[in-house]
């Protein structure tokens, strides 16, 4: 590619012989041969502004050319920043979800511990009303029990008092 430097020496090689040009042409009119004359300064004219405008949309290239990498450069450096914050916030997106995760799993702990309590509850009540009912029946069993045995030992005693 070619370097600013060599550019410039061209820049300067172009104005240099645009300038002999000028010189050697101005001799040659100055003989007043009038269309040749004419045609000649035309000529020069023409020259120098294409080549003017050739120089000044090289360097307006080179200037694009430098402000485009500059521009893509500072879009690389953005693109690099968003790249880090979005890795960064995946990051911590993914320690939420970790997160909401256990949590979850604890309230879902919770819940069934909760649950368990509550089973555990309603089957120690009716254990306890069983026991209770269990423990009335056998107490209800025991005084028939007794009652029918005192009858039983009255009636006796009774029929063998009479006796004689």
């Amino acid at each position: 590619m070619t370097t600013q430097g060599d550019l410039e020496a061209g820049d300067q090689e172009f104005v240099r012989r645009m300038e002999n040009l000028r010189l050697v042409a101005a001799e040659w009119v100055d003989r007043r041969i009038a269309p040749e004359a004419e045609v000649l300064s035309a000529l020069i004219v023409a020259i120098d502004q294409v080549g003017t405008l050739c120089i000044e949309a090289r360097r307006s290239s080179i200037r694009s050319i430098q402000e485009s990498k500059l521009v893509a450069e500072q879009q690389r450096e953005a693109l690099a920043q968003d790249t880090v914050a979005i890795r960064e916030q995946l990051r911590e997106g993914i320690e939420a979800v970790q997160t909401l995760r256990t949590i979850n799993e604890k309230l879902v702990e919770k819940r069934l511990l909760g649950i368990i309590a509550d089973i555990t509850k309603g089957l120690r009540g009716a254990i306890e009303n069983q026991a209770t009912a269990m423990t009335r029946r056998f107490n209800l069993q025991t005084a028939f029990r007794v009652l029918g045995y005192s009858s039983v030992v009255l009636l006796v005693g009774f029929v063998l008092g009479r006796m004689p």
